[in-house]
């Protein structure tokens, strides 16, 4: 028995290439193909007669044993067999989506099945980094016209529209456009709305919002329950064991895909709950790019980035724990429901999403650092326009002396009930908004004004000492109002204080955002953390919950 593993690779780099959102789309098409119609097609031509329930056991020459984000696992029973199903499926995609990184192998499973599919994805890598990736394929000599899309080389002219001028086009750049209106209907299946919807939010994100944000999630844990699965099973028959073995990784890799598929959905439903002045024929504006296993890649418009995410990784839990198919799998596991970490970056609608995508990338990170405790999501509101890097964001809210933590990653979910989530809760980032957005039942004016605010938020840059001192001043100030004084004790972590001290020992967490070392009233071995900086950045992107005073 051989194991065939066909992939791509660089999908987001694929994805965001291109800042055209017809572009875009289409080649989150063209990657979802790979796994799916192409797939199927080339399996058809090289086994005749295939159908997904073919199983090795029962004397089928194939068996498909997960497809998803791209990449496709296989057994079969002939090595050229095998090949030639590689040869199929990357041949095509070299074919119908230049640029795209397509790459297969075919390994023996000699001894157990989990071992043999485990080296099939590491020789897979192996091969990949040995051979020249797609930009090898786009010489640039002779010299020619760069496509302005994608800065490669260009084959053709195209005009986007009616009364605009044309323009140079590369062939990824055509194959793109060329699969927007098919890709229009998956994602309104993804999203359960119509093409015309779609089409809406697609026309809302590239031409009206101020603000947009690519969100990825991506599940924790889930290659150490891949590696472990084996192990799991009780089956004393090695025959009998791979088949097993193969029924319970298609049926993990099938439910994570349900579920997250579902969770999407309840998603949208619950944000445009919230949102229901940001919505587009009743759905929120967001973009399904990658919707496949653990794995979500969307574009979205920022006043609905950080509830559609909160309310994912939410609903993500809830569906795996209840899931019929992966129920019995997690128990031998030992974990009742499966998580996932987010990274959520806002930048203004024109900035490059490749820069984009990479910062959330980095804020998934920073998300995983507390996966042990559960879900979680990072975020950070990018008013630059300089390519971002996380750290030096995270440390530009300085102390004297040293640097203040933020209170990023927040948990959500059941990983809020963690005693070590304290302060770092959704709920908290939530109470730290309202209390900024809070308004006198009367007057209508803020209950602590944005000049208030600035003050406090300029008092932590300069020192624990002016921070302090500015709160003090504006407690005297607001003395004679209860609702204001209310207010501003929301944004207290200890009396009189907007830093706390981080005492527990957070592991990657306290390296990954920096100690502070004796640092107004914290010891040597603890952090400074404030949660000021991202209520402010958080403000224009949160709904309103109970701001009047």
């Amino acid at each position: 028995m051989y194991v065939v593993v066909i992939g791509t690779a660089g999908n987001q780099r694929y994805i965001f290439s291109s800042g055209k959102r017809q572009e875009i789309v289409g080649a989150s098409d063209l990657i979802a193909r790979v796994n799916g119609a192409w797939a199927d097609e080339a399996m058809t031509s090289v086994f005749p007669g295939f159908e997904r329930s073919w199983r090795i056991k029962d004397g089928h020459a194939a068996e498909m044993v997960t497809t998803g984000a791209g990449a496709i696992t296989v057994l079969v029973g002939d090595r050229d067999a095998g090949q030639s199903l590689v040869t199929e499926l990357t041949s095509r995609a070299l074919r119908e989506a230049p640029g795209l990184d397509v790459c297969g192998v075919v390994v023996e499973a000699a001894g157990p099945l989990a071992e043999g599919i485990s080296a099939a994805r590491t020789e897979l890598a192996a091969v990949r980094e040995s051979r020249p990736g797609p930009q090898a394929r786009f010489l640039r000599l002779p010299l020619v016209e760069d496509c302005a899309s994608t800065g490669l080389p260009a084959m053709t002219l195209h005009r986007e529209g009616r009364d605009e001028p044309t323009g140079t086009r590369s062939a990824a750049s055509m194959a793109k456009l060329g699969h927007f209106p098919h890709a229009l209907g998956r994602l309104a299946e993804d999203a359960q709305t119509g093409v015309a919807t779609m089409r809406k939010i697609i026309d809302r994100l590239g031409l009206e919002a101020s603000w947009v944000a690519v969100v990825h999630a991506d599940g924790n844990g889930f290659g150490d329950l891949f590696r472990g699965l084996g192990e799991m099973l009780d089956v004393a028959d090695a025959v009998n064991r791979d088949g097993v073995y193969a029924d319970a990784v298609r049926t993990l890799s099938l439910g994570v895909d349900d579920c997250a598929k579902r969770a999407f959905r309840k998603a949208l439903t619950r944000t445009a709950a919230e949102h229901a002045s940001v919505t587009v024929n009743g759905r929120p504006p967001v973009l399904p790019l990658v919707l496949g296993g653990d794995d979500l890649t969307v574009l979205c418009e920022g006043a609905v980035a950080l509830p559609f995410t909160r309310h994912y990784l939410e609903a993500f839990e809830e569906e795996t724990a209840s899931d019929d198919l992966l129920r019995p799998i997690l128990a031998k596991a030992d974990r009742p429901w499966l998580g996932a970490a987010a990274g959520v970056a806002i930048v203004k609608r024109n900035y490059p999403f490749r820069f984009a995508y990479d910062l959330a990338e980095e804020l998934i990170t920073e998300a995983k650092q507390v996966k042990t405790w559960g879900a979680a999501l990072a975020f950070t509101v990018l008013f630059e326009s300089s390519a971002p890097d996380l750290a030096r964001i995270r440390s530009s809210s300085t102390l004297a002396g040293g640097t203040v933590a933020s209170a990023s990653p927040y948990l959500v979910g059941r990983g809020s009930d963690d005693p070590r989530a304290e302060r770092r809760r959704w709920s908290d980032l939530q109470r730290r908004v309202d209390a900024l957005q809070r308004t006198d039942a009367e007057s209508g004016e803020l209950l602590i004004p944005r000049g208030a605010v600035h003050e406090l938020r300029e008092g932590l840059c300069l020192g624990a000492g002016v921070a302090d001192a500015r709160l003090t001043l504006l407690r005297t100030r607001f003395s004679g109002s209860p609702a204001r004084l209310a207010a501003l004790a929301e944004l207290e972590e200890d009396p009189g204080r907007l830093v706390w001290c981080d005492h527990a020992d957070h592991g990657d967490l306290a390296k990954h955002i920096g100690r502070s070392d004796h640092i107004g009233r914290c010891g040597h071995e603890e952090r400074m953390v404030t949660g000021l900086m991202d209520a402010v950045a958080a403000l224009p992107f949160l709904p309103v919950q109970g701001a009047a005073g």
